[in-house]
């Protein structure tokens, strides 16, 4: 009984003291209700003295500090605390501070009482600093407090800080110091490189894994001396370090390789290269000085040959955790995810205690969308490694992933107190922040990243979208400019992580620069060298099709651009607005709710949740008009819920038009390598006559017709390898078009009335797939195509004269046509500033029924790009083309344009054409843009012989195409801009459809205004000339039976808008008016689907929301 008592006291004793050595550290880490600091990163030995205690207990990460504590780092110790109102403070070694309760809600009062401290705050409150000689009160800044005895300095790097004490005050700028001595006012100091006292702040990356416990003594000991000084900022004396290793060994490969390092991580690009290549040279044996040059080769932008070098590193030491984590990396710079991940396990393998490794793991799962187990990696990265910015960047990452905005940012803020001269960190914190529409501070940080990195073309590329949004166009185009020049004169469309699959940064904020500039053609010039660059490139893919929406007869190019990027595209949380993918829209150019474009309310991080624009017209000639998008994001699932309605009588008796579209989009990533969508779209349309002939009176007045269609869409994209990917298209479409035409001839003795009523009912069957391979110099885009069309016709026709029917009919007609391709388009780098565009294309057209007739044909493909100078693009394209069969949609995958030059026009089935053209694109300053193009095209169009109907006939056609425009952006508020296009057409007087002859020339003339407060105002005017030979609409063509009608006009139309932007990003609301002075004339329009003027006054109030 004795010894069961005594089993059951040492169960309550043992059970007692497991609880008392639980509840110990929580209460010395959790000692107050109101926390004042909590540890974010302790490394070497960093003590707390709380009131009342005799002796000062050790620190460590989590650890909060309350009220009247006293943290002290010593001797070859660095620490990061967090403060309440999220303000991050990094001490250096030899610091002590005591916090104090704050004064007021959101404030916080300290004592700097020796030593330094650098501090991120971006509480909008104020924030107090005291030291011996002289406090600090900021508002949202970015500095640095030294105290040493006898003296304070205060430096700010962003913001301002008011430098005061009882002897004076010096308000403080970004890049200025003030020092105040004991018993003396603060004063200006002059700091040529104010930076450089900072340096304690660096993170160091590692090269050499050195346990102490595996450390032998003797020679060996000075690497982890140098390791342990890095670990904690100390450049400086691990620099002496190292030199002495190298007075005892000179050229000793580690030394030098640990040079280099430090050389990165401060910036000297050239001094890491040189010291990297100088350790190899000296060891070909090191491991250690192969991952030293990887880094400062990444630094200089050569990604191949850091991989190159790490893959040497691999074969000295396969066993290497440090040099497979740095492959990891590398690989995921490259996109190849598989081998990042693969690299990233051996890795943690090898040394699974080493935080580099954990956090390459973590990027390589993040990049897989897999944020559980990113966010675990992570984790144990940050326990391992506190000093390390990485894992915190990917955490933050991670948390923006999963939908947790403010958390994330907290984390990168975290990782750049961490590291404050990594570029990197910078700009996604610059971007977390304007995720938050904190613009300040994210204009801050860019511009912070700009400075750290000058030749990091990111900042400037996000700074560039920040400026479009707060309506600095002219600014933002500077920065984009910027950007692609220090991107090998390509676009940038990707973040050098790959982690951040920001859709709307690479896609529609490009066309939106331009397009409020009203620089669109720039635009084109910009589209068709990045797609040179990277056919498989979704984001340029939609910045072309952004930017064909201003070119006449572009339909099928603008819509069969945005299907190569949906196929493309990850997925994403941009609302996918339903008018995109049609091509025949036939809305007044500016009339519509929303541009044919993507809108530009869109994140730049890919997170979990939802988005909604809504879009609205209202005008003259009874228009009305709405858009409204909702899309969401869950995961690596992603939706788009879409309804498009729009309404107008027109500006004459008929031209009534009435259309509704609903589209349901949903794309799933399977994998990192495959995704598959899905997207359904009903559209209804009930319309008059539309079209705009050179006789005003030339139309019909009793012509109806109305389509009713239902379409799916199923996609898919499969990456076969890094570069290497498939994407195939299947459609099918059922539609409705019952239409009635009504014509009266007004013979005085005899007139006949003809009414026509036709039904017809068409199914469409397509499939489409395609493979695209990119290489150093040379990309390659192979694939083709079916498309078949089988539709029933019943026409029922009734001729009448004063009400007697004199005949009628009723006609059945079948087709069926189906049309298959082939096609193979290569692109050759060679000289590096020449591409050639070589390829082939093979049509196989058959018509069972006999209504087009039969046609195979054979299409050479050429093309040519040359950068000739900085700045200056020649362009030259000679091709074939056979109007293929295309789906309703006009969509297809092939490539849209050779060089630059359009291939796939609207003409009717079965044409064949040759393109011949030539173009130059010229940058002559910074401030001015100017190019020309001229091209022609010789057309064999299939008709009918008027004289036997059933018999096909070829008729030869003739059209001359040119444009050239110069833009000028003299100040940061205006913008200046001339087009011109001109477009000549010739055509066999047997088949005209209705025009025979036609010279045309558009030259607009355009200024916009800027004002940062979110005004816009735009003023156009446009010269038009026309002259030809047209016919009148309805009547007959053949040789005798109609005779063309010549004309001629010339006349200026005047349009204007004015718009604001909402705050916040929240919206647009504008007023715009078209032909202003309401000037009557008479024209010939050649894009009935995209028409750009009227013959009268018309004014429209739009907006846009987004929530």
């Amino acid at each position: 009984m004795m010894r069961c008592g005594r089993w059951i006291f040492s169960g309550i004793f043992l059970s007692f003291l497991l609880l008392s050595v639980s509840i110990v550290p929580y209460a010395a880490a959790e000692t107050c209700a109101q926390w004042t600091a909590k540890v974010v990163s302790a490394q070497g030995i960093v003590q707390v003295q709380r009131p009342g205690d005799s002796r000062p207990q050790p620190v460590k990460q989590n650890d909060t500090l309350c009220s009247g504590d006293t943290i002290r780092v010593l001797d070859k110790g660095r620490a990061d605390l967090l403060l309440p109102n999220e303000t991050l403070l990094r001490l250096d070694q030899n610091t002590a501070v005591r916090f104090h309760e704050p004064e007021k809600e959101r404030s916080v009062l300290l004592d700097l009482l020796s030593g330094i401290a650098w501090f991120i705050t971006r509480t909008p409150k104020s924030f107090k600093v005291n030291t011996p000689y002289m406090n600090a009160g900021v508002e949202g800044t970015e500095f640095c407090v030294s105290v040493v005895p006898g003296r304070t300095s205060v430096s700010c790097f962003e913001g301002t800080v008011a430098a005061v004490n009882a002897f004076g005050s010096v308000r403080l700028a970004s890049g200025q110091t003030a020092v105040a001595d004991e018993g003396k006012p603060p004063v200006l100091q002059i700091a040529a490189r104010p930076r450089d006292a900072v340096r304690w702040t660096l993170y160091y990356p590692p090269i050499i894994s050195i346990r102490p416990e595996a450390v032998p003594s003797g020679m060996e000991d000075w690497k982890l001396r140098v390791s342990r000084l890095l670990d904690v900022g100390r450049a400086d004396e691990a620099g002496a370090e190292i030199e002495k290793a190298l007075e005892k060994s000179p050229g000793d490969a580690s030394a030098l390789a640990l040079q280099s390092v430090i050389a990165v991580a401060q910036n000297d690009k050239e001094k890491a290269h040189s010291l990297a290549g100088r350790a190899v040279e000296s060891d070909p044996r090191s491991a250690s000085a192969r991952i030293a040059l990887s880094y400062a080769k990444q630094s200089r932008f050569d990604l191949a040959g850091a991989v190159a070098a790490v893959d040497e590193a691999l074969k000295l030491e396969p066993g290497n955790a440090l040099a497979w984590a740095r492959l990891a990396e590398l690989r995921m710079s490259f996109g190849d995810l598989d081998g990042a991940l693969a690299a990233a396990n051996r890795a943690a393998r090898l040394d699974p205690g080493l935080g580099r490794t954990q956090a390459v793991l973590g990027f390589a799962l993040l990049a897989r969308v897999e944020t559980v187990a990113s966010r675990e990696a992570f984790g144990k990265a940050i326990s391992l490694d506190q000093a390390d910015p990485m894992p915190r960047l990917g955490m933050g990452l991670a948390m923006i992933r999963d939908g947790e905005l403010s958390g994330g940012r907290r984390e990168i803020e975290i990782a750049a107190s961490l590291d404050p001269g990594n570029s990197l960190v910078r700009s996604y914190l610059g971007k977390a922040y304007y995720e938050e529409k904190r613009d300040r501070h994210a204009s801050s940080q860019l511009e912070l990243a700009k400075e750290l990195d000058p030749s990091d073309p990111t900042p400037f590329f996000y700074d560039a979208i920040r400026k479009q949004t707060l309506n600095r166009p002219v600014e933002a185009l500077r920065d984009l400019e910027k950007s692609i020049s220090l991107n090998d004169n390509r676009a940038v469309y990707r973040s050098r992580l790959l982690l951040d699959e920001d859709l709307a940064a690479r896609s529609a904020s490009l066309g939106r620069i331009y397009g409020d500039l009203g620089f669109q053609q720039l635009a084109l010039a910009e589209g068709w060298k990045s797609l040179q660059a990277d056919p498989a490139n979704h984001s340029a893919h939609r910045f072309l099709a952004d930017s064909y929406s201003v070119l006449p007869r572009h339909e099928i190019a603008r819509v069969s651009e945005l299907l190569q990027s949906q196929l493309l595209q990850p997925i994403n949380l941009t609302p996918l607005q339903p008018q995109l993918g049609q091509s025949d829209l036939r809305i007044l150019s500016g009339a519509g709710p929303s541009r044919i474009s993507f809108n530009e309310f869109n994140p730049l991080f890919l997170r979990n949740g939802y988005a909604l624009q809504a879009s609205g017209v209202g005008g003259s000639n009874h228009t009305l008009g709405d858009e409204i998008a909702f899309s969401a994001v869950s995961g690596k699932f992603s939706y788009s819920l879409g309804q498009f309605h729009y309404q107008t009588d027109g500006f004459r008796t008929n031209n009534d038009l009435r259309q509704n579209i609903y589209d349901v989009f949903a794309q799933w990533s399977i994998s990192h390598k495959t995704a598959i969508q899905s997207e359904f779209q009903y559209t209804n349309v009930v319309q008059g006559d539309l079209t705009l002939n050179f006789d005003p009176a030339s139309f019909l007045p009793d012509s109806r017709s109305e389509s009713r269609t239902r379409s799916i869409r199923l996609g898919i994209r499969h990456e076969l390898s890094p570069g290497s990917n498939m994407i195939s298209s299947i459609f099918y479409r059922k539609s409705r078009f019952p239409s009635h035409l009504g014509v009266r001839f007004d013979d005085p003795f005899f007139p006949v009335d003809i009414v026509d009523e036709l039904r017809t009912e068409q199914k469409d069957y397509s499939g489409e797939v395609q493979y695209l391979l990119r290489s150093e110099r040379m990309n390659i885009v192979a694939g083709g195509g079916f498309v078949r069309l089988d539709s029933n016709s019943v026409d029922d026709m009734v001729m009448s004269s004063s009400g007697i029917i004199l005949t009628s009919s009723s006609t059945s007609t079948e087709n069926d046509i189906s049309h298959s391709n082939l096609y193979l388009y290569s692109h050759l780098r060679y000289p590096r500033n020449v591409t050639w565009t070589l390829g082939a294309s093979g049509d196989f057209l058959r018509d069972a029924k006999g209504t087009v007739a039969d046609r195979n044909q054979f299409n050479p493909k050429f093309g040519v790009t040359w950068n000739a100078l900085p700045g200056t693009t020649f362009r030259a394209a000679a091709f074939r083309v056979l109007r293929k069969n295309l789906p309703p949609t006009n969509q297809t995958i092939e490539p849209t344009h050779v060089a630059g030059f359009n291939q796939f026009y609207r003409d009717s089935q079965g044409t064949q054409s040759w393109r011949y053209g030539i173009g130059v694109d010229r940058k002559f300053s910074a401030d001015i843009h100017g190019g020309v193009e001229y091209s022609r095209r010789d057309l064999i169009v299939r008709g009918f012989d008027p004289l036997a109907p059933t018999r096909p006939k070829d008729y030869d056609w003739k059209e001359r195409l040119g444009r050239g425009y110069l833009y000028w952006t003299p100040d940061t508020w205006v913008a200046f801009g001339v087009e011109y296009l001109y477009e000549f057409v010739d055509r066999d007087p047997e088949f005209t459809a209705g025009i025979e002859h036609l010279s045309s020339h558009r030259v607009p003339l355009g200024v916009n205004f800027y004002h940062p407060g979110g005004f816009s105002f735009c003023i156009k005017e446009t010269f038009f000339r026309q002259d030809g030979r047209f016919l009148a609409q309805g009547s007959f063509v053949g040789p005798g039976l109609s005779t063309a009608v010549p004309g001629s006009e010339r006349f200026w139309l005047t349009d204007a808008s004015a718009s604001y932007r909402l705050p916040g990003r929240t919206g647009i609301v504008s007023i715009e008016g078209k032909n202003l002075f309401d000037r009557s004339f008479r024209y010939q329009d050649t894009d009935p689907f995209n028409p750009v003027i009227q013959p009268k006054r018309t004014v429209y109030f739009k907006f846009t929301l987004a929530l």
